[in-house]
């Protein structure tokens, strides 16, 4: 037997899970832009290594 549970308990529990799903997408758009400039500054920094390889060679 299950209890059916009061309308006002249950427009909550639906609030909630509509704030976890947006909340949720927040953290997947943060993250994803995030990886985004991780992958910016990573090539950043390897061009510069390598820029200061070239520089080592030609001296």
């Amino acid at each position: 037997m299950t209890e059916q549970m009061p309308a006002e308990k249950e427009e909550k529990l639906l609030e909630i899970l509509e704030l976890a799903k947006i909340g949720e997408q927040k953290m997947k758009e943060a993250s994803e832009m995030a990886t985004a400039m991780a992958e910016k500054y990573q090539r950043w920094y390897e061009e510069g290594m390598a820029r200061k390889q070239k520089e080592k060679q030609v001296k």
